[in-house]
Parts: C-alpha cells; structure tokens; sequence
C-alpha cells in the first residue's frame, strides 16, 4: 500500500511541477472564496506546491505561509510511522506532537491563520 501511495504522490509532485496553477484553469477552484470572496486556510495551496517545486520557498511562502511552515511537521509525522516497531522515544514524540492537545492546537492555528490573512 505504500508503494501506491509514494507512486500517488511522485505522480501529483510531477503534475505541480510541469503545469503553473495560475496558467491553466483545470486546477480546481477553491469554493469558499468563490462564494465569499475571502481567502480560507488553504487558498494558495496549489500555487505555493508549485514554487515548492519548483525551489522557490519565498514565493511559496507568499502564496501560503502556513503550508510551507506546516510542512516540516508533517514529515516528522510521516517519519513517525514509518518504523514498524517504534521505540518508546518515538512513541513518546508521537504522543506529544500528534496527541490530542496538538490536534486542538493545529486547529486554533489553522483558524487563526484562515481569519488574520484576510485583513
């Protein structure tokens, strides 16, 4: 399963880097800023995957901070679960970093971030 899951991802990685969401408009539009006019949590997303990509952290960083930013943990998270039998070491990381109280605090700083970007 994993094997289909890195072939998954290689795959959208070599999308996002040959085609410019800002050039083509078979990118998906977000919708609540359609309706709204307003940026949500993730808009720009698409954009700052493609600078990712692409080498360029601070036109990335432009189009979404938070991603950019966010990216590093969740790495660590994958690289949590990748060992099959964890040491207490990681399990004690995974207990502090991805435990309830963490999911409560990456839900305050996804709202507060979906709320301060749009003044």
């Amino acid at each position: 399963m994993r094997i289909v899951g890195l072939l998954s991802f290689l795959a959208l990685a070599y999308f996002y880097r040959s085609y410019n969401p800002l050039e083509h408009n078979f990118f998906p539009k977000c919708p609540f800023r359609e309706a709204t006019g307003y940026q949500c949590a993730g808009c720009g997303s698409q954009r700052a995957v493609h600078h990712l990509l692409h080498f360029d952290i601070s036109a990335a960083f432009q189009e979404n901070a938070l991603l950019v930013i966010a990216i590093p943990y969740i790495l660590l998270g994958w690289g949590i679960e990748i060992p099959k039998n964890p040491s207490p070491f990681l399990l004690q990381i995974r207990k502090k970093l991805y435990g309830i109280k963490a999911i409560y605090i990456s839900l305050a700083i996804v709202i507060a971030w979906w709320v301060l970007r749009n003044f």
